[in-house]
């Protein structure tokens, strides 16, 4: 909780997720609550945002985050998510925010994900980069891979989900992240911390003037995370 709170990285990305939920609640039933799901919610962290919008749940399997905040415990469901998951009714919007790359076999996943979105549901996802960034931090972590934005894609729609944007983010960051990579390896024990003062606020504010580029339509051909927003894709059947 402490580095959601305080990390750019994380802060950074919760702001990228909220504006892209703005952006579809434009388009998209501005007076119905949505039923929103979070997978790997670290115990509803983000519901305060999340539940202006909607009925909101969280799954999250790590026991000392699923009910780390009291105010949400009742909401956030302690296990693994899979086909056994069922939420009673569809959801509108499910958010699986740099979960994908902890799930041994992805595929089974996104297929239990496709099966509990509604019609005109959408899911936002968020992962890791580029093979070529993997490192100390990937191990840690307990990553099984990082993705290019070609295999996501691949992947997504063989399982049955339409693409509506696909796109790489936290590009200014590629440099800083290969010095992770070449540093990590000198290090006997590797952990995430929160960059001190001013760094964490430099970064953040790199992050901000990327995002001001993109207001422009700027396109960026790589970067160290992935965003992938996508729906049911009515035309394929997948068993």
């Amino acid at each position: 909780i402490h580095l959601w709170e305080n990390h750019w990285w994380w802060q950074s990305r919760h702001e990228l997720v909220m504006r892209t939920i703005r952006k579809l609640r434009k388009k998209g039933q501005k007076d119905k609550d949505w039923r929103i799901l979070d997978i790997g919610c670290g115990g509803g962290v983000a519901f305060d945002d999340f539940s202006k919008y909607g009925e909101v749940y969280g799954i999250e399997p790590d026991e000392h985050l699923a009910h780390a905040i009291p105010k949400w415990k009742d909401r956030v469901d302690q296990r693994l998510f899979d086909s056994t998951y069922s939420p009673g009714e569809k959801l509108d919007l499910v958010l699986m925010l740099d979960v994908l790359e902890h799930i041994e076999f992805d595929e089974e996943a996104l297929l239990a994900l496709r099966k509990i979105l509604s019609p005109n549901g959408r899911v936002i996802i968020t992962v890791p980069a580029l093979m070529s960034l993997w490192s100390a931090h990937d191990e840690v972590n307990h990553h099984f891979r990082r993705y290019s934005a070609a295999n996501l894609e691949t992947l997504l729609t063989s399982i049955g989900f339409k693409v509506h944007r696909l796109e790489y983010f936290f590009t200014w960051s590629l440099p800083l992240m290969y010095l992770r990579k070449i540093l990590a390896r000198e290090q006997t024990e590797y952990s995430v911390k929160v960059p001190r003062w001013p760094l964490n606020d430099v970064f953040k504010s790199l992050t901000q003037f990327e995002n001001l580029l993109r207001k422009f339509h700027i396109q960026f051909p790589l970067g160290s995370s992935l965003l992938a927003i996508v729906s049911v894709d009515e035309s394929t059947h997948v068993e």
